[in-house]
């Protein structure tokens, strides 16, 4: 009896370790978890989730509650790369550079002794946009088996800036005080008969960000993953710009440049928003 015990755990303790390293390895010996010296790719993982969920229950508009994933940085048009310094010590970085140039032209009748529909200029607005997301972790794992918990921290830093910029066909002159203009929305303020906006500058966002960070991730397939994180955030920020106008004093041409009063605002938080990721290790 003594000896059949012992074979008994002999078998189960090789059954365990056999099933341990099958569980850590694929069925061609490829380990599942990273290791030193290999690169992380990420990519955001709801629009998977919600074909996935959209193709087995025929919703359209599936959503998730999901874990945040490096707030106010990793969303969207992010691109981020880890790399593993250690087997379980990794850095992560993540940048997002996106510029707009968006040009509307309209057509307005030109000011002339006899007015004539059919003569026209042009009016131009021209709308840029540049947003910049740069930041990096530091993070530390550990875990066992496929499930990996990891924490860490680091640090971000945000520039986001709009640029409007009208051209006009009709000038202001003394004798065309108040030319025909086209109304963009944005570019004749209300109250202000024969004024209008030449540029107008908005600085939305100027900061910086740090962040301590605690995440998982689930290694379903040999250096694939899929996981989320939560955080706590610091973050300091301003905001601030001009408007430059042109019009007709009633004796002469005047342009004008007033400047924003600068804001600022700063604020500590956790961030729970954002969507699940998907990671590929090589």
């Amino acid at each position: 009896m003594k000896r059949l015990s012992i074979i008994l755990s002999a078998f189960f303790l090789t059954a365990g370790i056999y099933a341990q390293n099958i569980d850590m390895e694929s069925k061609r010996g490829v380990p599942i978890l990273p290791e030193q010296g290999e690169i992380g790719l990420g990519i955001d993982a709801n629009p998977i989730l919600q074909y996935v969920g959209n193709m087995f229950n025929g919703n359209l508009a599936n959503n998730f509650a999901n874990f945040g994933f490096m707030n106010g940085l990793q969303t969207g048009q992010t691109i981020y790369l880890k790399y593993y310094l250690e087997d379980n010590v990794a850095i992560r970085g993540g940048i997002r550079i996106g510029h707009t140039n968006n040009i509307n032209r309209e057509f307005v009748m030109k000011d002339q002794e006899v007015p004539n529909p059919l003569v026209r200029v042009t009016d131009t607005r021209t709308f840029k946009a540049t947003n910049i997301n740069v930041g990096g972790d530091y993070l530390m794992y550990r875990g066992k088996g496929r499930v990996q918990g990891y924490y860490g921290g680091g640090l971000m830093f945000m520039y986001w800036e709009n640029r409007e910029l009208y051209d006009y066909g009709n000038a202001i002159t003394s004798v065309y005080t108040s030319p025909n203009t086209t109304n963009f929305g944005t570019n004749l303020p209300a109250g202000n008969s024969g004024e209008r906006v030449l540029e107008r500058y908005d600085k939305n966002r100027l900061g910086v960000g740090a962040r301590a960070i605690i995440g998982v991730e689930y290694f379903f397939a040999p250096k694939i993953s899929l996981g989320g994180e939560l955080g706590l955030g610091l973050w300091y920020r301003d905001n601030s710009g001009y408007v430059t106008v042109e019009r007709w004093t009633g004796t002469e041409y005047e342009r004008e440049t007033t400047k924003v009063a600068v804001d600022t605002n700063w604020g500590m938080d956790t961030f729970t928003t954002g969507n699940i990721f998907l990671m590929f290790h090589f």
